[in-house]
């Protein structure tokens, strides 16, 4: 996403999109109009709506592929969250087994705090986050050296282990997802096919320009609105769309209920 535009609120960043491309593709639209005349377009009606209507499926095809590819990462992205959340309210739970517990969950708890505050406005500016990263590790490092002296402990620190990994397994795929956006490839074909698909609506000619006009503008709206759906969802921790903290919101409120 376009680091400017994720600082606008959804409603105004949406109309600057879509209104920015339908005012350029009537203002070009209303250029090709004026300098050709109506009866050379006329002409070719028939056939400029058959390549339109080829032109037209492959474009959707590619930009729904697109769409649903994002929203897809936005779902994951949130559901990796949850995960992470819960491998870590079972970690402070089993961590009632041992009698050290306390400073096992106060660094659960600190690491908790940190993603919050620290991590997550991180993550929304597309910057590193050295400090919760450390802080896991740390955790899991203590884990795999708690003292095991029976079959029950040693059970319930196999348990442990396996979230432990499982939070980091969910962390690492939460920061990747995070840095990782739509190829620049991506969008140029996305916003070549755009143009391509809206210039050829210039090659109509309607006895009456207002509604050539409609029809430009009407195509030029629905293809940017889905451009801004697609603008909006790439970054999943980013923007006005964007995973929250919830899950470790209600992860700190699990952890006052379990109890220190």
């Amino acid at each position: 996403m376009i680091s400017w535009l994720e600082s606008f609120p959804t409603a105004a960043a949406g109309i600057l999109v879509v209104g920015g491309i339908v005012l350029v593709s009537l203002g070009f639209g209303y250029v090709v109009a004026k300098f050709t005349p109506q009866e050379v377009r006329a002409v070719h009606n028939d056939r400029a709506g058959f390549i339109l209507a080829v032109i037209g499926v492959i474009y959707a095809v590619l930009l729904a592929f697109i769409a649903i590819s994002v929203w897809e990462r936005l779902v994951e992205a949130e559901s990796r969250t949850f995960d992470e959340a819960g491998a870590l309210a079972t970690l402070y739970r089993d961590a009632d087994a041992f009698p050290d517990r306390g400073w096992l969950r106060s660094a659960l708890r600190a690491y908790v705090a940190s993603v919050i505050d620290d991590e997550w406005p991180r993550m929304r500016r597309g910057e590193p986050t050295p400090v919760a990263s450390v802080q896991l590790e740390r955790v899991d490092r203590e884990i795999r050296g708690l003292p095991v002296n029976s079959l029950r402990l040693a059970n319930v620190q196999a348990q442990m282990l396996g979230a432990i990994d499982t939070a980091l397994m969910d962390r690492r795929d939460r920061l990747t997802m995070d840095r990782g956006g739509i190829n620049q490839i991506m969008w140029v074909v996305l916003v070549a096919g755009a143009m391509v698909t809206i210039a050829f609506t210039y090659l109509f000619g309607f006895e009456q320009p207002i509604m050539q006009q409609l029809m430009i503008g009407g195509l030029s709206f629905l293809i940017g609105l889905v451009l801004f759906l697609v603008l909006a969802l790439d970054f999943p921790f980013r923007g006005s769309i964007a995973v929250q903290p919830e899950a470790f919101k209600a992860l700190l409120e699990a952890f006052t209920v379990i109890g220190r």
